[in-house]
């Protein structure tokens, strides 16, 4: 269900059935463009995953890539973001807050690394 604020708003058991395809990605912009000599770079972008369902659910996540780590990686950046709003037993909203930290735990079931990676043309 939809409301008003725009959150799709589903109780804390059905984040596991969701089904997430990838969307888009993209990198960021270089930051240290210009820069004469050797400088340490760090890879960045975006990814944004939906459901095929409808409404369809939307969650969207920083990532970067330490090219100083070994070996190299990727991770999320922040907390993702999203228009779903978890619900506890009684239909109240469990919070933002709460509802990233869900999110992000479904996050690392999800094999969204290769997929990322792959759509920027990292090799």
């Amino acid at each position: 269900m939809t409301d008003d604020d725009g959150y799709i708003r589903l109780p804390r058991r059905a984040l596991d059935q969701l089904r997430l395809v990838h969307l888009v990605s993209g990198l960021d912009g270089e930051a240290c463009a210009g820069t004469a000599g050797a400088v340490y770079s760090a890879i960045s972008g975006y990814t944004e995953w939906v459901t095929t369902s409808s409404p369809a659910v939307s969650v969207g996540w920083d990532w970067h890539i330490d090219t100083l780590a070994r070996p190299v990686s990727a991770a999320c950046r922040d907390t993702p973001r999203s228009n779903v709003m978890l619900v506890d037993e009684q239909g109240r909203d469990i919070g933002p807050d709460h509802t990233a930290r869900c999110l992000q735990r479904l996050l690392e079931t999800l094999e969204w690394k290769p997929v990322v990676l792959g759509a920027v043309g990292f090799r």
